[in-house]
């Protein structure tokens, strides 16, 4: 019998194998650089992509920051110039009111007293003075009532003066009036 030897071949045959599987192993490891290479690539552009948006967005942002602080400064200089207008226009219509009450004031005062200080906050007015008796001082108060540009509000203070002639010394509260306004008590401080 003839023998044959088929180790050889065997050998070579598992050789061939081995050569291909490293072969293919080689060029799988080249294939799976080269998809790793092409995603690392395509999204590393859409990284800089995006943050070149990104960039574009925080300038544009930037700007419309400074456009909106510019907005509100002259939003403030707009109520401030308003308010300095409001201003103007309630002294401009205020200035012959005062002289208005001061005329009142005159008719009002009746005979027998004597206004020695007056103070005004606002539309508050406070009168200091001297009458000759409390009955005077009625009087004024029913005539400050019936007055279209004075209220009183109260009579703070009423002291008997000896000293020389008999006189009482009083402190009365009123309030200034503005004809064709609703809400007198809620007048500015400058009116």
């Amino acid at each position: 019998m003839a023998r044959i030897n088929l180790l050889d071949w065997r050998e070579e045959l598992r050789q061939e194998r081995q050569k291909e599987f490293f072969i293919t192993l080689f060029l799988m490891a080249i294939l799976a650089g080269m998809i790793w290479f092409l995603v690392n690539t395509v999204m590393s552009s859409r990284i800089d992509n995006q943050q070149v948006r990104n960039d574009f967005l925080e300038t544009e942002l930037r700007q419309l920051d400074r456009q909106i602080q510019e907005i509100n400064k002259l939003e403030k200089q707009r109520e401030e110039l308003i308010k300095r207008m409001d201003l103007i226009q309630g002294l401009q219509q205020s200035r012959p009111e005062v002289v208005r009450m001061f005329d009142e004031l005159v008719h009002v005062v009746p005979e027998g007293i004597n206004l020695t200080s007056w103070e005004r906050k606002g539309i508050n007015l406070t009168f200091t003075g001297q009458a000759e008796t409390n009955p005077r001082i009625s009087e004024f108060m029913r005539k400050m009532d019936a007055a279209e540009r004075l209220d009183t509000k109260s009579l703070r203070d009423v002291n008997k003066e000896n000293k020389g002639i008999p006189a009482q010394i009083f402190v009365l509260e009123a309030e200034q009036q503005t004809p064709g306004l609703e809400n007198n008590g809620q007048q500015e401080g400058g009116q």
